[in-house]
């Protein structure tokens, strides 16, 4: 074991290790692969971070994945999006060693921008409000993503000067059409709340959420991120409530907790170590906090 706090894997190391099957690749940008054989659940059991958008569709088979500590079962048809920073982790169902058929497109920030100054922030701003990102597709958007897919398929074949920049255009293309996706179903779910966030709301939500990845280890007040967004505490406490559904404090918390259990599990750093890395006052206050989030102590979650 090692003491970083995630696996973190650039799309070049996700490349190498995972993807063995059909690959279109651009550098070590942009990513298009089928995989049809076993997934390697061994090497993606951990909590860890992918350092580019992701979206990955399961053709066949069923597991699960979890994102920011929201767990959910994935089975045929459905769309996994994954946005940088994001804390994701892969299982299996059973350990049957079931097959899993996925088709995988992936991105660096680098190169979305590059397609389309605004991909990146579509792709932020729409995550970032749905009630999660998991999304079961329908078979026309199947259809036309697998058209799609086809063609640059056929095109990064043919040997040209010009390939990479038709390739590039056809990915925006694509890119858009799962952004239109994205908004569908952003829409779906503001017809169903009449109270749905404001476009404000929804921006100071995304900057506390990127201030709690950053300072989480260390600040666990809602005074202080409310001083970082220039806003009172009462009035981020209303908004983080009314975007996701949780208060401040429990998303903060949701990060904290996430750590510990990953230090605590993957990691050969004492409890003491842990909470002083952590910014507890003492190792007591840590022991404290933990049982109190998830319902057992340090050293007997370590030991499950």
């Amino acid at each position: 074991m090692d003491n970083r706090s995630y696996n973190r894997f650039t799309l070049s190391k996700i490349k190498e290790l995972f993807l063995k099957d059909d690959i279109i690749s651009i550098g070590d940008d942009f990513i298009f692969a089928r995989q049809n054989n076993t997934v390697d659940w061994e090497m993606l059991k951990f909590p860890s971070r992918i350092d580019g958008f992701v979206a990955a569709y399961c053709r066949k088979g069923h597991f699960k994945c979890t994102i920011n500590l929201t767990e959910y079962e994935i089975h045929d048809g459905m769309l996994v999006i994954n946005l940088p920073n994001n804390i994701i982790q892969l299982q299996p169902v059973n350990q049957d060693n079931e097959l899993v058929e996925l088709t995988i497109i992936a991105a660096s920030p680098k190169y979305m921008t590059a397609l389309s100054s605004d991909l990146d922030r579509i792709f932020i701003d729409a995550i970032s409000m749905l009630k999660n990102p998991i999304m079961t597709t329908t078979p026309e958007e199947v259809s036309i993503a697998t058209e799609y897919f086809t063609l640059v398929d056929n095109v990064m074949k043919i040997d040209s000067e010009y390939r990479n920049i038709s390739v590039s255009y056809l990915l925006t293309s694509v890119f858009h059409l799962i952004g239109g996706m994205l908004k569908k179903r952003l829409d779906a779910e503001a017809d169903e709340d009449e109270k749905a966030p404001s476009t404000r709301h929804k921006q100071v939500f995304e900057s506390f959420i990127k201030l709690v990845e950053k300072y989480h280890n260390k600040e666990r007040s809602v005074s202080f991120y409310a001083d970082r967004l220039c806003i009172t505490p009462k009035y981020l406490s209303q908004i983080i409530k009314k975007v996701s559904g949780f208060s401040a404090p429990e998303i903060i918390n949701k990060y904290v907790i996430l750590e510990a259990q990953h230090l605590l599990r993957h990691t050969d750093l004492s409890v003491k170590e842990i909470a002083d890395q952590l910014y507890f006052p003492n190792q007591s206050f840590f022991y404290k906090y933990f049982k109190a989030h998830t319902g057992c102590t340090p050293n007997s979650y370590r030991q499950k």
